[in-house]
């Protein structure tokens, strides 16, 4: 699932809904690097609060990005738990220009949400751990592996 419907959601007497949510997630590419989601997608739990015509969206997911550490190239991962909220009029969100909103005629754009909200907290390097050498500048082997490499 990419996009979600609001309009199905069934609010209790208090006006509130929640609901988890399988998001497909497109992979990130870096410097011409692919990283990759976790199972390619997040669980999404979506809470949802109605004041009239007005929706305020919660969202929370953990997931983790996938792909070669940037100084070795062996498997890195980068573990995140992040959460957001999004406010609705009308079907609409608030306060963004036109094509930066996640919510447009109802539906919740969950993917592009989920993919910028990893993006904003992505470090600058993505790497298998902080204290990685990396790789001979000379002849490629892995300094992790050889830490007596010598030329």
């Amino acid at each position: 699932m990419r996009s979600f419907d609001l309009r199905s959601l069934r609010f209790d007497d208090k006006d509130e809904a929640w609901r988890r949510l399988p998001v497909d997630v497109d992979p990130f590419v870096l410097g011409g690097t692919k990283y990759a989601v976790r199972d390619g997608g997040v669980e999404l739990d979506l809470g949802a609060a109605r004041v009239g015509d007005r929706i305020t969206l919660t969202g929370s997911f953990e997931t983790a990005l996938q792909g070669p550490c940037e100084r070795c190239l062996d498997p890195a991962e980068v573990p995140f738990r992040l959460s957001a909220t999004e406010v609705a009029r009308q079907g609409e969100s608030e306060g963004y220009d036109d094509d930066e909103k996640y919510v447009r005629r109802h539906y919740l754009e969950a993917d592009r949400w989920i993919r910028d909200l990893i993006a904003a907290e992505m470090p600058s390097q993505i790497l298998c751990r902080e204290e990685c050498e990396g790789l001979c500048p000379i002849c490629g082997a892995n300094l992790n592996q050889e830490p007596d490499h010598r030329h």
